[in-house]
């Protein structure tokens, strides 16, 4: 098998909910329209614009990835996120990466009560907290009261793990998106994109670039570990032998501030993975 026919065939695997697949998918206003519509049960609701797979930084540096970020037209912004692995923190990346996008969108010496509101709807392929459930809508509450603060944050967590025995639109909407080929009436725009990407002759070649571009990075940044983590070991091993990092450092010929950065690489690269 040649390469192109190996790319191909990887394509041929994906499911919307993949990275590279949804990347895609969610570069179609339509698609993004079709899926909140289910999700957040607004049959009204309109998608002005989608930025996909957008990174944020912040003044400290953290870049924040953002798969699918939607201008509603009510004006508010939709961040569509897929998680595939169960990272266990799944509750704070939302927080802050809401944070992180209210911060970009909000102008200094703007008023409160224009920042625009912001809903997170963060789709995994795992109950984020295994209560039985396939979708949770998390709002701000007075204790006391049980009264809902309406604080302009909207945080919804959907799962696929119960999408073969779940009959309601979402639970048929997650079970679409494990599917490598979908053909379902209901949602036509969703179907119609998958199979554009897996059947027509331009979004295979585009989603074969897609693959490529991910393998591309991951070898870079693979490359990138191994070498931080090999000089990491090497002084942080060598120095409990001979007593100091810095002892370890001059004997290897290597700055501390080479190990350092090693360091602080090897730890940018695992959090990337995590996120």
């Amino acid at each position: 098998m040649d390469r192109i026919e190996e790319l191909i065939k990887r394509v041929r695997q994906l499911r919307p909910i993949d990275d590279a697949m949804f990347k895609k998918l969610a570069e179609s206003k339509a698609v993004c329209q079709e899926i909140l519509r289910v999700i957040l049960n607004d049959k009204k609701l309109i998608v002005e614009e989608v930025i996909s797979e957008d990174s944020i930084a912040n003044i400290f540096g953290r870049a924040v990835r953002l798969d699918a970020l939607c201008t509603l037209g009510n004006g508010a912004l939709c961040n569509i996120e897929i998680q595939k692995e169960n990272v266990n923190d799944d509750v704070r990346r939302v927080r802050y990466n809401a944070s992180s996008i209210v911060s970009r969108f909000s102008e200094k010496g703007q008023k409160f009560s224009e920042i625009p509101d912001v809903i997170v709807v963060y789709i995994s392929e795992y109950d984020v907290f295994r209560l039985g459930r396939t979708i949770y809508h998390i709002d701000s509450v007075i204790r006391e009261t049980n009264t809902t603060v309406d604080d302009g944050l909207s945080r919804v967590f959907v799962n696929t793990q119960y999408a073969d025995t779940d009959n309601t639109d979402v639970g048929k909407l997650m079970k679409c998106f494990l599917q490598k080929e979908i053909d379902n009436d209901k949602f036509p725009e969703l179907s119609d994109r998958l199979s554009y990407f897996k059947n027509d002759g331009k979004g295979v070649d585009s989603m074969c670039d897609i693959i490529k571009d991910y393998a591309k990075e991951y070898a870079k940044e693979y490359a990138e570990e191994r070498a931080a983590e090999m000089l990491v070991n090497n002084i942080e091993t060598l120095a409990k032998k001979i007593g100091t990092v810095e002892e370890a450092c001059d004997m290897l010929n290597i700055t501390e501030q080479q190990y350092e950065n090693a360091k602080a690489l090897l730890e940018k690269l695992l959090q990337y993975k995590r996120e």
